[in-house]
């Protein structure tokens, strides 16, 4: 009988063991980061909502399977973990986790794009990248570009400077300057700038031009004569190195302006 008991006590000890275990792994769960195109502070107060959804059917409502919310958030990227339950998971349904950026009423950030989790040969975890729901991203990174140039080999003479002027021309009877800046002690193409940033925005919903001219002898010598070639595309601030702005430049005496 005593036998029995130890046994019976082994058994129990066992299956505390294993419903514990069960326990700890049965809350299944979610997880990333919710990530801008470089990172941001945000406001005080500012509310992260990340959400894991049954998107499975394209004309009906997404089911909300499970959410976190990140109170006073202080900046992006951020962590997130979301717990489901495993047993609402269909391996015939489709899943995807949307995130949210806002302080108070105020919508700051958003994604644009589907983050698939879960099914279908996606994985279980994902970050999410959000945009900004702003028409203007303020730039916190200095734009950085380089100028070339095929026509000129060698050294810049002393005197070179660089003058770059930034255009807003979405509209073209209000060309609005963004930012300008002049460069000196060039030495050799290509030449590596850093426009100032304070201050300045850019729009993913509008058009940019980029005026680039080397002086030097007091006389204007290189330039981007096309309008076209002065063209830019700016959808938002870089990150780190990355480089804004690449454009060239040819001699004022072969390519007048147009």
């Amino acid at each position: 009988m005593r036998r029995l008991s130890e046994a019976a006590i082994v058994v129990l000890v066992l299956v505390a063991v294993v419903a514990a275990m069960a326990g700890c792994v049965s809350g299944d769960s979610v997880s990333g980061k919710v990530r801008f195109h470089r990172d941001v502070e945000l406001p005080a107060g500012t509310t992260v909502t990340v959400k894991l959804l049954d998107t499975s059917l394209a004309d009906a409502s997404a089911i909300e399977l499970g959410r976190d919310v990140i109170g006073d958030a202080e900046s992006l990227p951020v962590r997130f973990r979301i717990e489901y339950d495993g047993d609402e998971i269909d391996d015939r349904r489709e899943y995807t986790l949307s995130a949210r950026v806002e302080v108070g009423d105020q919508l700051l950030y958003i994604n644009d794009t589907v983050h698939p989790v879960l099914t279908g040969g996606h994985p279980r975890n994902s970050d999410v990248r959000v945009i900004s729901v702003s028409e203007f991203d303020q730039c916190v990174e200095p734009l950085r570009g380089q100028i070339h140039s095929s026509f000129w080999d060698g050294d810049l003479p002393d005197d070179a400077a660089l003058e770059i002027r930034l255009w807003d021309v979405s509209e073209p009877a209000e060309r609005v300057l963004v930012v300008e800046g002049r460069f000196e002690d060039l030495g050799q193409f290509p030449i590596h700038f850093d426009l100032p940033h304070e201050g300045v925005e850019i729009s993913r919903h509008r058009r940019y031009e980029l005026e680039a001219e080397v002086w030097f002898d007091d006389e204007l010598q290189m330039h981007i004569p096309n309008a076209e070639w002065r063209r830019t595309v700016l959808p938002f601030c870089p990150d780190g190195d990355e480089l804004s702005i690449v454009n060239d430049v040819f001699p004022v005496s072969e390519f007048p302006a147009e």
